[in-house]
């Protein structure tokens, strides 16, 4: 029996039925339902109890130690199901394999087991309020006081630090260097004295995103990730594997932020104009462009050799515009009931509720308009954007 095999048996044998069935029919919208239901969560810890949320990572950290096509197998499999959530898979996916690369076994024997059984959420703790784009701007600092360090600053747009356990903070650390050059890493508690969260309520009504406040925040030595001043190397490789969940290679399907494909969006609505015709079959096309790239890249990043063409993000600018364009056409083809909703109609309410949330896809985990220039400069070897402040000590930039 193979790995998926014995997955997918594990998953028939022990899921409710309806999620089951809603699988076995490949039912998006059941499907859906089963993942936000009260019965998510129970799911996901009996699926990571077995190792099966982090496939390819070491039996030792809590993982089933799968070579690359088989994780990618598991991981796809994952994703039909709709088995774990953003929360989940900021720890599994972008911060756990940044935990594996770059920290000491002491680290990678206390953080990463909790993160593959799903006992402990993380979040990043990298934008500020003058540090977005420009992340290697940041000015939280951290003092060295013997085995400890002390953070102080202000981290913004923070998903999900409400439910946390932990945050990967970058910290500047080194004042009289450039700076990408004076950045660390830490692993915070987000339950330590001095940490500060505040909602920030969004387009939608919801609070994802929280503000976060570090007043003399304590960090032993030991959740220091990478060596001093390698902070920005670190969290090259964290925005990397989020990318690759953002463009669908990881916890992110393709299609909508709320899991709805072209397929589902069309097969709900009647006959349809030349016009919307010729739009629908543009969006069908990219959905299958980018599901192709995104097997290649999930094969690319289990196997351990990173994303593709030295990290250029080609697939998160594509995912990112084409989930707004997909919510977009949702709206052209609902028309006035997309505008004025039926409130009895949950299936528009969803969909509006995604219209609205995708607009700041093509911000998060870097904007399209900086990722088009990594792809210039890592993909096509162009001339890098001039930055004046790149070569200049810190400490002469901010006075």
């Amino acid at each position: 029996m193979t790995a998926l095999e014995e997955f997918r048996a594990l998953l028939t044998d022990r899921l409710p039925a309806e999620w089951v069935m809603a699988a076995a029919d490949e039912d998006v919208g059941a499907l859906e339902e089963c993942g936000s239901s009260s019965a998510a969560d129970e799911v996901v810890r009996l699926v990571a109890a077995d190792g099966w949320l982090t496939p390819e990572w070491p039996p030792a950290y809590g993982g089933r130690g799968l070579g690359p096509d088989e994780a990618v197998a598991v991981r796809t499999e994952l994703r039909r199901w709709r088995i774990g959530n953003v929360a989940s898979a900021i720890g599994t996916s972008w911060v756990g394999p940044a935990i594996l690369r770059f920290g000491e076994d002491a680290a990678k024997a206390r953080l990463l087991p909790p993160i593959a059984r799903n006992e402990a959420l993380w979040c990043q703790l990298f934008s500020e309020p003058e540090a977005g784009s420009d992340l290697a701007a940041v000015r939280t600092r951290a003092r060295r006081d013997g085995d400890h360090w002390v953070l102080d600053g202000t981290k913004i747009w923070t998903s999900r630090a409400d439910i946390a356990q932990w945050g990967l903070a970058l910290a500047r650390t080194d004042g009289s260097v450039p700076k990408h050059a004076g950045l660390t890493t830490f692993c915070v508690d987000m339950s330590a004295p001095g940490v500060r969260i505040r909602p920030i309520r969004q387009l939608t009504g919801d609070s994802e995103f929280f503000e976060v406040v570090l007043d003399g925040v304590v960090v032993a030595d030991t959740l220091r990730l990478g060596e001093p001043g390698s902070g920005w190397e670190v969290v090259r490789g964290v925005l990397a594997f989020e990318r690759s969940a953002g463009s669908g290679t990881g916890a992110a399907p393709p299609g909508s932020v709320v899991g709805r494909g072209i397929d589902e969006l069309t097969g709900h609505f009647g006959e349809l104009s030349p016009t919307q015709r010729d739009e629908v079959v543009r969006v069908w096309m990219e959905s299958r462009v980018i599901a192709l790239n995104n097997l290649r890249g999930a094969v690319e990043r289990a196997s351990g050799r990173g994303p593709i063409r030295a990290g250029a993000p080609y697939n998160k600018i594509l995912q990112a515009e084409h989930t707004k364009r997909l919510q977009e056409l949702f709206v052209d083809l609902a028309g006035m009931a997309a505008v004025a909703r039926d409130p009895a109609d949950a299936w528009t309410a969803a969909n509006v509720w995604a219209y609205l949330r995708v607009q700041a896809k093509t911000i998060a985990g870097g904007t399209s308009e900086v990722l088009r220039n990594q792809v210039a400069e890592r993909a096509l070897g162009l001339p890098r954007e001039p930055d004046p402040t790149r070569k200049t000590p810190w400490q002469e930039v901010v006075g």
